[in-house]
């Protein structure tokens, strides 16, 4: 007697049907809710070393001391947002000075229409620069600033109800340290605050 297998039809066309359904109530909660994303603001950086060991070497390390005092603004009036991950990295002319330990920001929940405190550190010594570090730390104190590029990754989760969407949003803070009379790099970044661009 021929075996008679499950028509396949019937599955792809409830496989479809759910998948219609769930994109569906995307868009009404977007709708609906219409959902802000994050914004972030760098209301403080202070760079208390930033100096090439060796100006004259052909491979100088650079030593440096970055502290930020970041917030995380949630604008929605529905919706809390679960931060599941968290991490920052600086850098400068393209090359990566550090980075914050993948668990250096615990995982949290931010309610509606609330603000969030973060505050990443710098600290240590980046070795076998490039030419184009080396000639780019020079340009800039000829020019009479150094400017850092400090980014943010986030995994985060809008709750509405029963309601879960996950997203990963790029965060940049650009950093631009005056130099002072001596030469050295001034203690506070300008102008602050300032807002960081989000992109979802």
């Amino acid at each position: 007697m021929p075996s008679s297998d499950p028509p396949r039809g019937g599955c792809c066309s409830r496989f479809c049907s759910s998948l219609f359904s769930l994109g569906f109530l995307i868009l009404i909660y977007w709708l609906i809710f219409q959902p802000h994303q994050i914004r972030v603001y760098m209301n403080s950086a202070t760079l208390s070393n930033f100096s090439l060991s060796d100006p004259t070497s052909t491979s100088p390390s650079l030593s440096y001391n970055l502290s930020l005092n970041i917030s995380l603004r949630n604008p929605n009036r529905k919706i809390g947002i679960y931060y599941d991950c968290l991490s920052a990295t600086a850098f400068y002319n393209g090359s990566q000075l550090g980075q914050t330990e993948s668990n250096f920001f615990e995982s949290f929940f931010q309610h509606t229409k609330s603000t969030r405190m973060v505050y990443p550190v710098f600290e240590g010594s980046q070795g076998d620069l490039s030419k184009d570090v080396k000639d780019a730390f020079n340009n800039d104190k000829n020019d009479g600033a150094y400017n850092l590029d400090v980014k943010l990754n986030a995994k985060l989760r809008h709750k509405l109800w029963f309601i879960k969407l996950s997203f990963k949003p790029k965060i940049d803070c650009w950093l631009s340290f005056p130099l002072t009379a001596n030469g050295s790099a001034s203690m506070a970044a300008e102008p602050v605050p300032r807002k960081c661009r989000v992109k979802y």
